[in-house]
């Protein structure tokens, strides 16, 4: 609380600054039209243009319904009030100076030949982030609720995988990560209801797997950005907007069960709700509560090949596998969350609110996995003195296996709390709002080693490059227990936490510019962080040697990898550990110390923005300064000879760092008529290093091989972006719009890893100027021109393509300009929906390209070249239908990865995979009550 404090002193004297502009300028001869926008049912709608003629000026609805249009001369006016969906009102108002008028406007339903009836839930939703978009000053893209809920997203990354733009990382059968625009990770923000959300994790960049797909009323993905808005988004800025209560009173009840056939059958199940409503006189108090909670006992057979250029006896090379993985995962991932808001309205356009959103994330999981491995390749199996072999066609070698246990526990949780108001005073806006949010991530992966037999031979069998295969070529019987003893492990129990406290207040006032409305917008914020790291692995002190034969569990899986492989019995750590356990542990100071750090990071920014609109152009200018300054602390950490930690081997090690950046914004919309806009926009944007590798850490080993030391970089300097785009949107009178646009991001001080010191320290520095040039477009339609039974059908499809460029620094090794990593050229989605008397569903197509995932040796199309991701196209699949007369219940189907697609990593060229995943499909059925929702219509 001491730092919220800190920063409440440290605004409090721009608040009163514009407390006393507000005093001073209260008392204008100007008017004010305020009022609320519902529909017939009486339904609130956010999100309705309100213009003003003459003069043109032009507001919108906010989630209540409500709008107020200030600064206004007195006299007589026209106002008219549109909506996608609705037909066109108007209505005249006189406005008399200092004397607010009212105006509570009632849309009815457009008529067939101006719009499409909404038919469904699905089509609520997509009108209002329609109108989101359409109505805003930067490039934003929408995803709501309706919308995310349509098809089987477990999590918020899956969603926003699907929306223009953006490519997926997928992990364990779900979306984590996301790309925006060719952009890795770090080079994109996320928040909720504008408010940065901390990473549970080392890193920037939240894994979005961590939060439940229905804990948000939508997303937005801000592909340009305002001055009022954070500047660290290069790439885009992810925000989650939590639900809030509306007039009209709402109850959502979710439940669902599942199956996913791959390692003897594994569930699902998911539960959720949401309830809330506006109460009391004038409908002043909201409060709005939900929940989710979901388990997935996932299943993946995962294949890891470990490729090389192999020097044979008879001088050639072999290009292909010298090791294996036989990976088999059993995953109990389980989430829960909740959201929540309470808000009062203190008059027109005036409320006070808290709200608030928690989420839990358990991905507990135990790992088996059998490593075959050749120590040397040979022409004659004598070589081996292993025994008869029979005869190969094919790469043979001596060798071995080894079984390892991995017991799963990492933890992840984040918190946000939000307090803020909203005045409005005359024709003046203040907003104001302090937030505390936490992430913080527990836990960690303990694991054991078992030595198996020490006496193979192998053959090498690729004939099919993504299926390689190591036969035993003298008799012995890789899966047989008792040929395995124990040989080391440990326990591991780790602790990332961040804290993050944030303090904001902006004002706006309209003015008129030779008769031209506009707006002039002034805000500050400060932003306090700290981020620790402390990790706790501690190493099993038993001399081992106990047998595999001791640990055993009952499962066997009989159709491992598609039937393409025997995968032999498998252990349960929890014996293991029960085992070991008398003979105790000692902590791995090597590994522990240099993870351990404790940064603070603070960062206070200002604003200025001006809006004009000058007819069918609307121009937005603005600028932003952010201050940032911060203090690292990390070990430096000397093993000795022998690669153990000494008592005179760990010095603390602290550093600091400040810098301010200017951020230049302008954005412009030309409209062609009502629904065509062609936008531009220009802005800079920064990404700050993540924080783990700005820690000063050093950690040296004289007794192992090169590079033998790591090290952060306290200095990295934040990568920025001179960000231009161009977009030509038009808006159906149906639900719906097509658009495509051009951007180009300018990058410098791009951040990469690197060996200096004549390659004994791998550390991180910036490189030089980077690029990335793209395209991209998206079709979105209610097909209700098509005749009969086809006119419920509909479309929404996207598609991007994007390049870049990078360029190495000095001393990296390489020359070549390859693209940067996590740019995927060609990424695209087709969704086909139907919707009609009560029957809903859709069908979703999702391809993200190949890209590269790290950098190589070089750039060669083998074993030596990079790290990629391999394509992905995933087909996905939803039905509901409204059981009538059922008051609201609403059975649903659900159909995940029909075509079991494969997840993995290769090095140079596909046929030399290093990661080859499968998750199998899943079905899910189960049951929505929302008694106070429509059924058909």
């Amino acid at each position: 609380m001491l730092t919220l404090r800190r920063l409440f002193s440290a605004l409090s004297l721009p608040l009163v600054l514009i407390l006393g502009v507000v005093s001073a300028v209260g008392q204008q001869g100007t008017g004010t039209i305020a009022g609320k926008v519902t529909d017939s049912g009486q339904s609130v709608l956010p999100g309705a243009r309100i213009e003003l003629q003459p003069g043109g000026k032009a507001v919108l609805s906010d989630s209540n319904g409500e709008f107020s249009i200030t600064g206004i001369d007195p006299g007589r006016y026209t106002v008219t009030i549109s909506h996608p969906g609705f037909a066109l009102y108007s209505s005249e108002v006189t406005v008399a100076a200092n004397a607010p008028a009212r105006l509570d406007a009632v849309l009815q339903l457009g008529t067939h030949n101006e719009v499409v009836i909404v038919t469904g839930e699905r089509e609520g939703g997509e009108l209002e982030a329609l109108t989101i978009e359409r109505t805003a000053d930067n490039i934003v893209q929408v995803l709501p609720a309706d919308v995310i809920t349509s098809l089987p997203n477990t999590n918020i990354a899956d969603a926003v995988g699907r929306m223009p733009s953006v490519s997926l990382e997928r992990d364990e059968g779900e979306g984590n990560y996301i790309q925006i625009r060719g952009t890795e990770p770090r080079l994109r923000n996320v928040t909720i209801n504008g408010i940065h959300l901390p990473s549970p994790e080392g890193v920037r960049n939240v894994k979005l797997d961590a939060i439940p797909a229905d804990l948000v009323s939508s997303v937005e993905i801000n592909k340009t950005l305002s001055a009022n808005q954070d500047a660290d988004a290069i790439g885009g800025s992810v925000n989650l907007v939590t639900r809030t209560p509306a007039d009209q009173p709402y109850l959502s009840l979710l439940g669902m069960g599942g199956y996913t056939p791959i390692s003897g059958g594994r569930n699902l199940y998911q539960f959720a709700g949401t309830a809330g409503q506006r109460f009391g006189a004038g409908k002043k108090f909201g409060a709005l509560f939900g929940f989710s909670y979901d388990y997935n006992g996932r299943g993946i057979d995962d294949l890891e090949p470990g490729p090389a250029i192999n020097p044979l006896p008879d001088g050639s090379n072999f290009l292909g596998p010298n090791a294996e993985d036989l990976r088999l995962y059993h995953y109990d991932r389980s989430r829960y969350g909740f959201d929540g808001e309470l808000d009062y309205k203190l008059g027109d356009m005036s409320s006070i609110y808290i709200r608030g959103l928690f989420s839990h994330f358990n991905d507990y999981g135990e790992d088996w996995i059998y490593s075959p491995g050749i120590d040397t390749f040979v022409s004659d199996p004598s070589q081996c003195d292993a025994g008869t072999a029979t005869s190969f066609n094919g790469p043979i070698g001596c060798g071995s296996v080894s079984f390892t246990n991995i017991y799963r526990k990492p933890a992840q949780q984040l918190v946000s709390v939000q307090v803020g108001a909203r005045h409005l005073f005359g024709d003046m806006v203040l907003n104001y709002e302090a937030a505390l949010s936490q992430a913080n991530y527990t836990g960690g992966f303990s694991f054991v080693r078992f030595f198996g037999p020490g006496s193979v031979i192998f053959g090498v069998d690729t004939k099919d490059p993504f299926v390689p295969k190591f036969p035993v070529l003298n008799g012995v019987n890789i899966y047989d227990p008792s040929l395995y003893s124990l040989g080391f492990g440990d326990t591991e129990t780790d602790g990332i936490f961040e804290r993050d406290a944030v303090g904001d207040i902006s004002l706006s006032k309209p003015y008129k510019l030779r008769g031209h409305f506009s707006t002039f917008e002034v805000g500050f914020k400060g932003w306090d962080a700290r981020k620790t790291s402390l990790i706790d692995r501690e190493n099993f002190d038993t001399p081992g040697g106990q047998p595999m034969t001791q640990f055993l569990t009952s499962f066997r899986d009989n159709n491992y990898y598609l039937g393409n492989y025997t995968f032999g019995p498998v252990v349960s750590y929890k014996k293991i550990l029960a085992a070991v356990t008398p003979d105790g542990f000692s902590p791995n100071l090597a590994n522990n110390l240099p993870n351990d750090w404790d940064i603070t990071e603070r960062i206070w920014a200002g604003y200025a923005m001006n809006t004009i609109s000058l007819g069918n152009l609307r121009v937005q200018a603005g600028v932003r300064v952010e201050s940032t300054d911060d203090h690292v602390r990390g070990n430096n950490v000397m093993l000795d000879q022998n690669g153990n930690v000494c008592s005179t081997c760990v010095t603390p090690v602290v550093a600091s760092n400040s810098y301010i950046d200017v951020f230049p914004t302008v954005q412009g919309q030309y409209r062609f008529g009502s629904d065509t806009v062609l936008r531009a926009a220009y802005g800079m944007g920064i990404a700050r290093p993540n924080f783990q590798d700005i820690s000063p850490f050093n950690n040296c080993d004289p007794t192992a091989s090169q590079p033998q030391c790591s090290a952060g970089n306290p200095s990295l300097k934040p990568t920025h972006a001179q960000n231009f785009d161009i977009l030509l949107e038009h808006y159906f009178k149906s639900v719906g719009l097509i658009q495509g646009g051009f951007f180009y991001k300018g990058l410098t001080d791009a951040i990469y890893h690197i060996t200096v010191n004549g390659g004994t320290t791998a550390t991180l520095i910036n490189g030089p100027s980077a690029h990335i040039t793209g395209f991209e477009a998206a079709w979105q339609q209610r097909l209700s021109f098509l005749p009969g039974p086809l006119n419920g059908m509909g479309v929404r499809a996207n598609y991007s393509y994007t390049t870049s460029q990078a360029t190495f620094p000095v001393g990296f090794g390489r020359t070549d300009h390859p693209t940067l990593v996590r740019t995927a050229p060609n990424n695209w989605n087709f969704d086909v929906t139907y919707d009609k008397k009560g029957f809903s569903a859709r069908m979703g197509l999702t391809h993200n390209d190949a890209y590269v995932w790290s950098y190589g040796s070089s750039n060669a199309k083998d074993p030596s070249g990079d790290t990629y991701l391999y394509p992905h196209t995933q087909v996905d699949a939803q039905v509901s239908y409204w059981i009538p007369r059922s008051h609201g219940l609403q059975a649903i189907v659900s159909l995940l990865n029909l075509n079991n697609e494969v997840f993995g990593f290769y090095l140079g060229a596909e046929r030399y995979p290093i990661q080859r995943e499968y998750y199998s499909r899943t079905i899910s059925a189960g049951l929505r009550w929302t008694p106070f929702g429509r059924e058909t219509q």
